[in-house]
């Protein structure tokens, strides 16, 4: 009796303290909302008689300090450049400018949501989350927690808010409401994802630093980075009470690159991968694509308390692991645990490393505790190190090792035998980067000694998807000509970078070269 007695204490305490928490972030959100403050205080006013709505109202007002839009003209004009690009991403001659390559969104204006956020506007989002959240079967057992994540917020990153919800409700909410009204969510999801290819394929494009582009912009212009794809499905979801979310890696060994996909919260809690416009969710599938992440993390709209002031101010802690609006869940993906013995450092944090470009990384951190380093839901069959971070540099602690889920193996350099070794690459070749060179297959390069190629000879055919950027080609008998070319093939669509001739080892340079036949009009894009 007694131990249940203190039990209930300990949870009254924390309820208490839970509560005085949330009281004192609406106070100060509202304090930072100066002249906006009666536009948010509407918005309680107005739910004093709903708790459920109050709370999620406080909720999104409690955040609105750490959110903003990036604005600017810049940014329209961008905008406007990138919505001009053909079905293969590439721009409109007379809407390109040179200057884009070095755009970067550093000068936009911050504009915050605490000083911008309007009730109507407000009050028009919750209602309509809140419409989705009941009238999808799949969403009983979704938490009012998961909700606030899942279906409540009205944005997504640092886009100008807008009327999304609403224009992609009617737009799509017939999806559930006719062609579909079953209750499995996964279903639910491969019927809007189908209509949607049918609907406008999307564009992708890698040119352009930029925010996030916004919900309506994306409606309109099918363009855009992985993050934009991202950014498309969640507005769409969400719109018509599907619980979506996108999920991401900062760094990854293979690529040197993050990447972003969606993921759907199943009835089960777990949560499914799925990217547009590639890959269907599939229970019991966690593959994402080709790319092998250590460490993932779920983008959130709600900020991370867990990171307190102390943690925040740490300087043997990387700024990159201070992302409050970000949180691990790697456990949705890995299961192994690794568990390191650290001499002489309980107290402190450590990190486990990828190699990069520019020496070793951190990907995860943890604080070692009774000589042992515990990393959990870290992902095997990849070659890690143990780091310390001080004075802005990561540190070797021991060697590298391969973990395979359960053990390590240490890489011990033995520096007695050395020997010299040729490298055709260093990464592993990806999928989309396997597809992307894929299409200079069935080309070929021809010479002639007319510039026409009325009477062209044959120099060699590619007949497979190389495997590496730089190719050697020695031909069968020496060929003479004036002019030489690669034609791609009919359904083709390769971008030669260079083309290099030689005559024994002596370097042929040309004299001038052009492009031909655009392989769509008004581009920059040639069949050459």
């Amino acid at each position: 009796m007694k131990v249940l007695f203190k039990l209930l204490w300990i949870l009254l305490i924390a309820g208490i303290l839970e509560a005085c928490n949330a009281s004192g972030r609406l106070e100060y959100a509202l304090e930072c909302a100066a002249t906006n403050k009666g536009e948010l205080e509407k918005v309680l006013e107005h739910y004093k008689d709903e708790p459920e709505k109050y709370k999620a109202a406080c909720f999104l007002i409690e955040n609105m300090p750490y959110h903003y839009a990036l604005e600017g003209e810049e940014l329209d004009s961008l905008k406007t450049v990138l919505a001009s690009a053909d079905a293969y991403g590439v721009m409109l001659k007379d809407t390109a400018v040179p200057d884009w390559d070095y755009y970067t969104p550093s000068g936009l204006q911050r504009k915050p949501d605490v000083l911008n956020i309007r009730a109507e506007f407000l009050i028009n989002n919750i209602d309509l989350a809140f419409d989705g959240w009941k009238k999808r079967p799949w969403n009983a057992s979704l938490s009012f927690a998961d909700f606030c994540e899942w279906l409540l917020p009205y944005r997504i990153g640092n886009e100008t808010p807008d009327n999304w919800r609403q224009i992609y409700h009617d737009r799509y909410s017939f999806l559930l409401d006719e062609v579909y009204t079953g209750i499995d969510v996964v279903e639910a999801i491969s019927v809007v994802w189908e209509y949607l290819q049918k609907e406008d394929p999307y564009r992708f494009t890698w040119v352009f630093n930029y925010p996030h582009l916004g919900g309506e912009y994306l409606l309109h212009n099918r363009i855009g980075k992985c993050q934009d794809a991202c950014d498309f499905m969640i507005y769409v979801m969400r719109a018509i009470g599907v619980p979506v979310a996108y999920d991401f890696y900062t760094f990854n060994a293979e690529t040197r690159k993050g990447h972003v996909w969606n993921v759907v919260r199943d009835v089960t809690g777990v949560c499914l991968p799925f990217t547009f416009p590639s890959r269907k969710p599939k229970r019991g599938s966690f593959y994402i694509d080709s790319r092998r992440p250590s460490v993932v993390y779920r983008r959130c709209f709600g900020r991370q308390w867990d990171m307190d002031g102390d943690f925040m101010r740490n300087r043997s802690v990387p700024a990159a692991f201070k992302d409050v609006f970000a949180r691990k869940v790697s456990d949705n993906y890995f299961d192994s645990n690794l568990e390191l013995p650290v001499e002489g450092m309980d107290g402190n944090y450590v990190y486990v490393g990828l190699f990069s470009a520019y020496g070793w990384r951190g990907i995860d951190f943890t604080k070692v505790e009774s000589g042992k380093a515990l990393f959990r839901n870290l992902a095997s069959r990849q070659v890690y190190i143990l780091l310390a971070f001080a004075n802005g540099q990561y540190r070797p602690i021991g060697n590298p090792f391969y973990f395979d889920g359960k053990d390590i193996h240490p890489y011990v350099a033995d520096t007695s035998k050395c020997y010299s070794a040729e490298l055709y690459r260093k990464y592993p070749l990806s999928e989309r980067i396997r597809n992307y060179m894929g299409g200079i297959k069935d080309g070929h390069f021809e010479a002639a000694c007319d510039k026409d190629f009325k009477n062209a000879e044959l120099l060699c055919t590619v007949k497979d998807t190389p495997g590496i950027n730089y190719n050697h080609v020695i031909l069968e008998k020496p060929v003479r000509g004036r002019y030489a070319r690669f034609c791609s093939s009919a359904e083709g669509y390769a971008e030669v970078a260079e083309m290099h001739f030689y005559k024994g080892e002596e370097e042929i340079v040309p004299i001038d070269s052009w492009g031909d036949a655009p392989a769509t009009a008004n581009t920059f894009a040639y069949q050459v």
